[in-house]
Protein backbone atom coordinates (compact mmCIF):
# COMPACT_ATOMS: atom_id res chain seq x y z
CA UNK A 1 0.00 0.00 0.00
CA UNK A 2 1.56 3.48 -0.69
CA UNK A 3 1.75 6.12 1.86
CA UNK A 4 0.71 9.30 1.48
CA UNK A 5 1.90 12.75 3.32
CA UNK A 6 -0.50 13.88 5.83
CA UNK A 7 -2.17 17.64 4.83
CA UNK A 8 -1.47 19.84 7.64
CA UNK A 9 -2.60 23.03 6.22
CA UNK A 10 -3.55 23.89 2.87
CA UNK A 11 -4.38 27.47 0.62
CA UNK A 12 -4.04 28.60 -2.59
CA UNK A 13 -0.47 28.58 -3.71
CA UNK A 14 0.47 27.01 -0.32
CA UNK A 15 0.80 23.45 1.04
CA UNK A 16 1.95 22.26 4.19
CA UNK A 17 2.53 18.31 4.88
CA UNK A 18 4.12 15.83 7.11
CA UNK A 19 5.73 13.69 4.38
CA UNK A 20 4.76 9.56 5.10
CA UNK A 21 8.09 8.68 4.86
CA UNK A 22 10.61 10.51 6.98
CA UNK A 23 8.27 12.58 8.75
CA UNK A 24 9.82 15.82 7.77
CA UNK A 25 7.28 18.60 7.58
CA UNK A 26 7.52 20.04 3.85
CA UNK A 27 6.03 23.83 3.15
CA UNK A 28 5.51 24.47 -0.67
CA UNK A 29 4.59 28.07 -1.46
CA UNK A 30 4.01 29.09 -4.95
CA UNK A 31 7.81 28.13 -6.76
CA UNK A 32 9.79 27.88 -2.48
CA UNK A 33 9.99 24.83 -1.07
CA UNK A 34 11.15 24.10 2.17
CA UNK A 35 11.45 21.09 4.42
CA UNK A 36 11.97 21.02 8.12
CA UNK A 37 12.34 18.09 10.95
CA UNK A 38 9.60 18.82 13.24
CA UNK A 39 11.64 20.23 15.71
CA UNK A 40 12.86 22.97 13.52
CA UNK A 41 9.56 23.04 11.53
CA UNK A 42 7.66 24.40 15.27
CA UNK A 43 10.90 26.87 15.56
CA UNK A 44 10.57 28.16 12.44
CA UNK A 45 6.69 29.22 12.91
CA UNK A 46 7.01 30.29 16.08
CA UNK A 47 10.14 32.64 14.50
CA UNK A 48 7.92 33.61 11.71
CA UNK A 49 4.29 34.45 13.19
CA UNK A 50 6.34 36.63 15.42
CA UNK A 51 7.91 38.88 13.11
CA UNK A 52 5.69 42.48 12.72
CA UNK A 53 5.08 43.31 9.20
CA UNK A 54 4.73 46.41 9.69
CA UNK A 55 7.62 46.94 11.67
CA UNK A 56 10.16 44.70 9.17
CA UNK A 57 7.75 45.32 5.71
CA UNK A 58 9.76 47.77 2.87
CA UNK A 59 8.98 49.33 -0.37
CA UNK A 60 10.05 47.87 -3.31
CA UNK A 61 10.74 49.68 -6.78
CA UNK A 62 7.11 48.63 -7.57
CA UNK A 63 5.53 50.33 -4.88
CA UNK A 64 4.66 47.49 -3.21
CA UNK A 65 5.16 46.66 0.86
CA UNK A 66 7.10 43.48 1.23
CA UNK A 67 9.31 41.98 4.46
CA UNK A 68 12.64 40.14 3.57
CA UNK A 69 13.27 37.26 5.82
CA UNK A 70 16.83 36.36 6.33
CA UNK A 71 17.54 32.47 6.12
CA UNK A 72 20.31 30.46 7.18
CA UNK A 73 21.44 30.81 4.13
CA UNK A 74 22.82 33.82 3.70
CA UNK A 75 22.44 33.97 -0.12
CA UNK A 76 19.06 32.74 0.42
CA UNK A 77 15.86 35.40 1.73
CA UNK A 78 11.97 35.22 1.51
CA UNK A 79 10.04 37.73 0.79
CA UNK A 80 6.41 38.32 0.87
CA UNK A 81 3.63 40.68 1.02
CA UNK A 82 1.40 41.74 3.77
CA UNK A 83 -1.36 39.33 2.44
CA UNK A 84 0.72 36.19 1.79
CA UNK A 85 2.67 36.30 5.22
CA UNK A 86 -0.43 36.77 6.72
CA UNK A 87 -1.33 33.66 4.62
CA UNK A 88 1.82 31.75 5.67
CA UNK A 89 1.59 32.78 9.40
CA UNK A 90 -2.16 31.45 9.37
CA UNK A 91 -1.59 28.19 7.94
CA UNK A 92 2.12 27.79 10.15
CA UNK A 93 0.05 27.83 12.84
CA UNK A 94 -3.02 25.34 11.70
CA UNK A 95 -0.42 22.83 11.02
CA UNK A 96 1.40 23.33 14.10
CA UNK A 97 -2.52 22.59 15.44
CA UNK A 98 -2.23 19.58 13.26
CA UNK A 99 0.92 18.07 14.63
CA UNK A 100 -0.41 18.19 18.04
CA UNK A 101 -3.90 16.60 17.81
CA UNK A 102 -1.87 13.97 15.44
CA UNK A 103 0.70 13.07 17.76
CA UNK A 104 -2.01 13.09 20.83
CA UNK A 105 -4.10 10.34 18.77
CA UNK A 106 -1.32 8.36 16.85
CA UNK A 107 1.65 8.56 20.14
Amino acid sequence: MEKTNTILSRRKNLSIERCSCCDNIILYHKNLLLKFSPKSFQKFTSTLIDLDFNKRSITFADGTERMVINTQQKEVQMCFQKSEFKTICYALEEASVMLEVNDILYT
